[in-house]
């Protein structure tokens, strides 16, 4: 049966002290839903930009955030297969328990290839082996053990391990990642959708393979592992959680001033501006597909009667900036 060692070091006990208070501020701290929402697109740009990357399709962060936007009809299809797992993963979350099952068909949604690899790799467990080991990775998640174990641990264990023994023929980087965030959502690590490690992994690739090659499956020790992921952690949490503090402040002064209500279709145009930068009368048909140049335009006048957008120009040219 897979039990995991590990040591509850002092850096992993400060790293985990320092996540749960940043998970605090953020879940608990109101700021404006637009402010919100752009949060989790910044995060979910840089969440999807490097799932692309790890599958050799290296777009820029604007041509990601058009495609999620549905602003460009020219859509890859690593980006649409990458897109269906994430509502996978995001709809598979409201279960708490897993089994091998639920992985293969994330693998499925991911690749169009359900089945474990069925070719030997160095220093891996054979292809026969796969099944046996990772039911016995879920008994041990699903036991008393494992349910006692701190989500946070129990989330690095399971991307340190299905990573380490590389079960599909393609992708492992990122189904592993998804395994884990899989595990962490459905534990209530999920926080707002607004922090995701891929950015970390990436810019401390050589401590993520130092880290990961330390992770040994004769022994099942992974403490190495679980502090390189648990600083991960409260690094990027503690960046997010100053974040929220600063657009709190902001959002108790809009409050204040009356700024705050804002209409569904206001809130889109604020977002679009935050994400582009400019908003032109010939892009009120792709952000607005169904509504009326004269509604839209009412809504722009009103933002900026408000003091949050600013105009330049006129009739046709006009452009609209944040103020």
């Amino acid at each position: 049966m897979f039990v995991p060692e590990y040591s509850i070091t002092p850096k992993v006990l400060k790293n985990i002290s320092i996540i749960e208070y940043a998970k605090a501020v953020i879940e608990n701290t109101p700021i404006l839903p637009s402010w919100e929402n752009q949060l989790k697109k910044e995060a979910k740009v840089i969440l999807v930009q490097g799932y692309l990357i790890n599958m050799g399709l290296n777009l820029d962060g604007l041509k990601v955030k058009g495609y999620l936007d549905n602003l460009d009809n020219n859509t890859p299809l690593e980006f649409m297969d990458l897109i269906k797992t994430l509502d996978l993963v995001g709809s598979l979350s409201q279960k708490k328990d897993f089994t091998e099952i639920e992985i293969r068909e994330i693998a499925k949604t991911l690749t169009h290839k359900g089945g474990y690899r069925d070719t030997k790799i160095s220093k891996k467990p054979n292809p026969e082996e796969l099944l046996a080991l990772i039911v016995q990775f879920f008994d041990w998640l699903q036991s008393l053990d494992g349910k006692e174990t701190h989500p946070i641990i129990a989330a690095a264990i399971t991307k340190g391990f299905f990573e380490k023994i590389v079960p599909f023929k393609s992708s492992n980087k990122i189904i592993s990642s998804l395994i884990s965030l899989l595990f962490l959502n459905s534990a209530g690590y999920d926080l707002k959708n607004i922090v995701f490690l891929e950015n970390y992994f990436e810019k401390t690739r050589r401590e993520y393979e130092s880290a990961l090659l330390n992770v040994s499956l004769e022994s099942a020790d992974f403490t190495s592992w679980i502090e390189y992921f648990t600083e991960g952690m409260s690094i990027e949490l503690s960046n997010v959680k100053e974040k929220i503090k600063l657009l709190a402040r902001d959002t108790k002064i809009a409050k204040a001033t009356g700024r705050v209500k804002f209409t569904s279709r206001q809130e889109r145009i604020v977002e679009y501006l935050q994400d582009y930068g400019v908003l032109q009368n010939k892009d009120f048909e792709k952000v607005f597909p169904d509504i009326s140049e004269d509604s839209i335009l009412r809504d722009l006048k009103v933002l900026i009667g408000k003091g949050i957008i600013q105009k330049s120009g006129s009739t046709k040219s006009s452009m609209y900036e944040l103020a």
